[in-house]
């Protein structure tokens, strides 16, 4: 199934969360053909999650804002706090069927 937009931004911010990179290290960490990165990256840039910066050999490298990195820990944890709610019926009916499955196998006879 193809990405969202989102997930796209997503990725490309998560690579850029330890250190600054070149557009070729980014296309390769976030798995994304060059022509879309550059879409994205413009969008990023546009929106101030990510800037550019010159170094002093000419090269260009591209790096999380503030802005950014708030932004992607936002949304990290919304996607953590869905997980949880993914989870958390599976856990509730396993606490329910926990006490159950501790019960001598003589109890569910006597019941039936």
């Amino acid at each position: 199934m193809p990405r969202s937009k989102l997930e796209k931004y997503l990725s490309i911010l998560e690579v850029l969360v330890p250190r600054p990179l070149k557009f070729e290290k980014i296309s390769y960490k976030a798995n994304m053909e060059c022509n879309m990165l550059k879409r994205c990256l413009d969008s990023l840039v546009s929106q101030k999650l990510v800037e550019e910066r010159s170094l002093n050999n000419g090269k260009v490298v591209y790096a999380i804002t503030e802005r950014g990195l708030a932004v992607f820990k936002t949304l990290q944890a919304q996607k953590y706090l869905q997980r949880l709610k993914d989870i958390l019926p599976v856990v509730e009916e396993a606490s329910e069927v926990g006490p159950l499955l501790s019960r001598p196998a003589s109890e569910f006879e006597e019941e039936n």
